[in-house]
């Protein structure tokens, strides 16, 4: 029973420990901001880009790819208000799903099948 608790209680304090960031969020997003400028130009060019800028509110939004692998593309659309937009493009189902931000709410859903 004392191994258990010794174990139990360790974990939570190596759990506690990893998830101290003294980083502020607000100067990840500027970092991240800064280190996506080059990267619009990168995100117009998949096929799903078109339809999502059609499905969101015109306004200028600072556009960043935050991950593209095998399974998913994740891109994060935000203007200087906040508003913020997130297209999800599921490529192994052919899914296209564009979700506000600021609403949590889905906008879009719908099969997308790329021109090849």
């Amino acid at each position: 029973m004392k191994k258990l608790l010794f174990i139990i209680m360790g974990t939570l304090l190596i759990t506690a420990a990893c998830s101290n960031n003294n980083e502020k969020p607000a100067e990840k997003k500027d970092a991240a901001v800064e280190n996506n400028a080059t990267e619009t130009s990168e995100v117009a060019k998949f096929p799903e880009y078109s339809i999502v800028k059609e499905n969101i509110p015109s306004a200028t939004y600072k556009e960043s790819l935050e991950s593209d692998t095998d399974d998913e593309r994740v891109i994060l659309f935000e203007n200087e208000n906040g508003k913020s937009f997130k297209s999800f493009y599921l490529k192994t189902r052919n899914i296209l799903q564009i979700r506000d931000l600021e609403e949590d709410r889905l906008t879009y859903n719908k099969i997308f099948n790329p021109e090849k």
